[in-house]
């Protein structure tokens, strides 16, 4: 069996100096140092690698490198930056060899780094690498920081603020948990320890001490955290011991339009009991402010943030075998773009409650607001709402008012105030005009730009030619003049995000700016090579807005773009509040909440086994090599919410088969309006009104000169792609040079 340091490099400690490193169990012998000259044949070239990030994004003037020579190297080497020597030998561990450890120091900007090392020979070699360094505070490719931008970092007992980006000292923190399950702060985590200290066994069977080191800190202006198993032995080092060599990222639910940093605190680390789980089985684990959906929905700086702070962790605790994505509803929103935009950031998903995006989900609840106001001036029953919603009785009323101000508003209602303590900073047409705009489309401003004919970010929003409720009417569901009196009346928005009589019209350079820089999920990008594994609690019908078809729309673009949806995984299990609308009792709820804890549980063991066979496996990522390691038993299910059976039956849209008939998926707006499945196009091409496009349905002369004078430039074509629609132009796009 192979010893942790065999199986991942989790070297230095990343704590002290301008030099950081610690020293390897393993020091080599010594020898005399001297060039290479016996005139035979070449030596193997000394490589240098720099493993905590990119080399072009490299942040807060730190690297870990590995040196490779093919031949053991001793661990005192010399590094120069841009030709001036740092002024000690840096120490790097040793292992099999090669060295790693952490270069600091970098100036800001280009730098041409050049490493000295000398084998146990004494031969010397020399290697360069060619770095970027930008600022701990950012940006490094998301583009101009959002302004105005408040700090959190009180709110968050990390003190005042530094400086105008918000950024902290870095400080550690410990806690254990005592046998009674309770988290105590550990006073002196160097001294005698707590006569009540718990126990705790890895997911390597190890019983260590239930400690957690806790590191804070401010990266790219948003506050992160890193938990992770530890019996501290000396001040400034860090004992491994206890970690398993991966990682979890959390990242967090919900939708909004904020321009603060966002707070958490230190029991936010431990929230949950997929945290504790993790933890306590010697996961490293993270959490970030900006990487929380309501506080920032720029899925770049989220991906930027995440990048950062998963190198913050490589300096300081080692590489980690790999990392997985965590989180649900807007947690999975990020989840799902940035390993599209920005692969490699994460090794796997586990996104829960999952939407494909931001902005076609927009599209959604834009659908639902619209329609739900117009039922609210006009009553109708259940059946006749479903029938144009699409969604179960109270789900777009729930998006409407419980939702979608904090996705759509531009007027401060939403998360109130744009999440500024400043109120006076905010838009108001009359009083403050140029003031910030509460949108989740000005919070992407470097990715839209300004509408030079409007003068605010562009809004990919849409809805012209939209018949809503038409497939409805050609089932006979609906009368002729029902679908006349809601496509009449149902209206659009404004600039500023208030209802008005006129359809919303979107730009086309909105559109095409949307679909090329990623902003609208398309199933491509690096989303082929990374395994995806949902987990949905079914609760439509309590008019739950985390409709279950949004993982089927998932894969009908991973299929779109890849030609199949291998790598993803659907599980679908009943909330146990089903089991309350179903006249179930108490002792069959229970139940169904432990049975919901036991298939988490089991989700996660999934993803590490197939994780873990993917690591193991030394071909390049690809694919095929994805598919290949998935678990026998990773396969789409649902389990019954009378006697918790799973039932392993391929997740679909609709059709025969025991999960649909206990768990019917039903559509958005648009795919009740004819749109289809994947439902991404936000705004259709037109064509003419067309008699036989409503089947046996009759329209007399009145009502056909109607619908022409609801929809004088045509209805949507969905057998054609939408206005401006197109693949991702590319990954890892930066928005450096982005124009307000």
């Amino acid at each position: 069996m192979k010893t942790k340091s065999e199986r991942f490099d989790r070297s230095g400690d990343g704590l002290k100096g301008a030099v950081i490193a610690t020293l390897g169990l393993l020091l080599l012998a010594c020898g005399g140092g001297r060039d290479h000259d016996d005139g035979g044949e070449a030596p193997p070239a000394l490589t240098l690698s720099v493993l905590s990030s990119d080399p072009g994004r490299v942040t807060g003037g730190d690297m870990r490198v590995r040196l490779h020579a093919g031949e053991s190297l001793r661990p005192a080497v010399r590094v120069r930056v841009d030709g001036a020597e740092l002024p000690e030998n840096l120490d790097l561990q040793a292992r099999d060899g090669d060295l790693s450890g952490v270069i600091s120091g970098l100036p800001l900007g280009p730098a041409r780094v050049e490493v000295e090392a000398t084998t146990v020979n004494g031969d010397v070699r020399r290697a360069t690498v060619d770095v970027v360094n930008h600022p701990a505070a950012g940006p490094v490719f998301s583009g101009p920081h959002l302004m105005p931008f408040e700090c959190r970092t009180v709110e968050s007992d990390l003190g005042a603020p530094l400086d105008g980006d918000c950024s902290v000292e870095r400080r550690v923190d410990y806690f254990y948990f005592n046998q009674a399950g309770e988290r105590l702060a550990l006073a002196d985590p160097y001294g005698p320890r707590p006569s009540d200290l718990a126990t705790t066994t890895t997911l390597e069977g190890d019983a260590v001490p239930y400690i957690v080191r806790v590191e804070s800190g401010t990266l790219n202006r948003s506050i992160y955290r890193i938990a992770v198993l530890e019996d501290p032995t000396a001040e400034g080092a860090w004992n491994d011991g206890a970690w398993n060599g991966r990682l979890v990222f959390r990242l967090g639910e919900s939708t909004a339009a904020q321009y603060n940093q966002g707070d958490n605190d230190f029991g936010e680390v431990f929230k949950d009991s997929a945290a504790r789980t993790a933890i306590a089985s010697g996961y490293g684990y993270i959490i970030s402010t900006l990487n929380v959906n309501k506080v920032n929905v720029n899925d770049v700086v989220a991906a930027e943030t995440m990048m950062m702070v998963k190198e913050r962790f490589i300096e300081g605790y080692g590489v980690p075998l790999w990392m997985v994505g965590l989180g649900g509803s807007g947690g999975a929103i990020q989840q799902m773009l940035i390993a599209q935009n920005y692969p490699g950031l994460m090794d796997g998903l586990l996104p829960g409650a999952a939407f494909p995006d931001v902005f076609g989900t927009a599209q959604a609840v834009s659908d639902c607001r619209l329609l739900n106001r117009y039922f609210t001036a006009h009553p109708a029953d259940d059946a006749t709402r479903q029938a144009f919603e699409g969604h179960l009785p109270g789900t777009c009323r729930n998006w409407d008012f419980g939702n979608g101000d904090a996705i759509l508003a531009d007027d401060g209602s939403a998360s109130p105030a744009c999440g500024l303590q400043n109120a006076s900073l905010v838009y108001d047409p009359v009083t403050n005009p140029d003031g910030v705009r509460c949108s989740i489309y000005d919070i992407n401003i470097n990715t839209l730009g300004i509408d030079p004919d409007t003068g605010i970010v562009r809004r990919p929003l849409d809805n012209v030619g939209v018949q809503y409720g038409l497939e409805a009417l050609r089932a006979g569901d609906i009368s002729v003049d029902e679908f006349l009196d809601v496509n009449e009346g149902v209206g659009g928005f404004d600039a500023d995000g208030n209802l008005a009589a006129e359809r919303t019209v979107a730009g086309s350079q909105a559109l095409a700016l949307a679909y090329a820089r990623g902003r609208v999920g398309s199933g491509g990008g690096g989303l082929a090579t990374v395994p995806i594994f949902h987990r949905r609690f079914y609760a439509e019908p309590a008019g739950d807005i985390h409709t279950i078809y949004n993982d089927i729309q998932i894969r009908e673009k991973l299929i779109r773009e890849n030609g199949n949806a291998d790598n993803q995984v659907i599980w679908l299990f009943p909330r146990p509040e089903l089991a309350v609308l179903r006249g179930f009792g108490q002792e069959q709820q229970e139940a169904l909440s432990e049975l919901s804890e036991q298939v988490s549980r089991q989700q996660f063991d999934l993803m590490r086994q197939w994780l873990d066979a993917l690591v193991a496996d030394p071909a390049p990522l690809s694919a095929a090599k994805v598919v290949a390691h998935k678990p026998a038993t990773a396969v789409d299910a649902c389990w019954r919410v009378d006697n918790g059976e799973r039932v392993n039956e391929v997740a679909t849209f609709d059709g025969d088969g025991v999960c649909n008939g206990l768990y019917p998926k039903t559509p958005t707006p648009r795919i009740a309006a004819g749109g289809p499945v994947v439902d991404d196009i936000i705004k259709c091409e037109l064509r003419p009104t067309d008699g036989f496009d409503y089947g046996e349905v009759f329209f007399d002369g009145g009502q056909w000169d109607r619908l022409n004078t609801i929809f004088p430039d045509g209805v949507c074509d969905y057998s054609r792609k939408g206005v401006g629609q197109r693949s991702v132009e590319g990954t890892w796009l930066d928005y450096s040079s982005a124009q307000r």
